[in-house]
């Protein structure tokens, strides 16, 4: 679904409420919700526009929080070890990154691709170890890799 446009203006002639049974009359206020729709090139698309009362307009909103309370953001954890085991967890961070990167860049036709995506596996475990003292192993580090 596409972010609909969301304005408010003075209803022109008599229009239905999508929230109330309730006609919103000539000459007073109205919101209006157009939801721009330009379809795919199998399927045509289509615009709707929907019509409320400012205060049906508020209390559709207010019911749909109620329906989905307040969950306040998940900060991360900060992990408990010191400065300097923030610096070294950082320095195989980014070891770990660089090794990424030289998996990425071998050819696929190298004859010795094998023994040096071998070797370079070989560094990651090594990788593993040394930072499991410094706050553990990222979870990202333990599924297989795309590359």
């Amino acid at each position: 679904m596409t972010i609909p446009n969301v304005t408010m203006t003075w209803c022109q002639r008599q229009a239905t409420c999508k929230w109330c049974p309730d006609p919103i009359e000539a000459g007073t206020p109205m919101v209006t919700v157009f939801f721009w729709n330009k379809g795919s090139p199998d399927h045509k698309g289509f615009n709707t526009r929907q019509y409320y009362h400012p205060q049906c307009w508020i209390d559709q909103g207010l019911d749909y929080l109620k329906l989905n309370p307040y969950v306040p953001f998940a900060r991360s954890r900060v992990l408990p070890i010191t400065p300097e085991e923030r610096v070294q967890r950082n320095i195989l961070l980014r070891r770990k990154c660089s090794l990424e990167q030289r998996r990425r860049a071998l050819r696929v036709d190298h004859p010795e691709r094998l023994l040096k995506e071998a070797r370079l596996d070989r560094q990651v475990a090594q990788l593993m170890v040394e930072i499991a003292p410094l706050g553990g192993i990222p979870s990202g580090w333990l599924e297989p890799s795309k590359y």
